[in-house]
């Protein structure tokens, strides 16, 4: 996924993809073992507020 920053930002309407937040969403959702359209997705879901 690349560097994670230390804070959130809470840029709107979608957080930043080197979000905490997302970050932690992500690794909730398993996104370790997904890759391309499924990547996407997952990434896509956790980035909404």
């Amino acid at each position: 996924m690349g560097k994670v920053k230390k804070k959130c930002c809470r840029s709107k309407p979608k957080r930043c993809k080197s979000c905490p937040v997302v970050a932690m969403r992500l690794r909730k959702a398993g996104a370790d073992d997904l890759s391309g359209k499924a990547f996407e997705r997952a990434l896509k879901i956790a980035r909404i507020y």
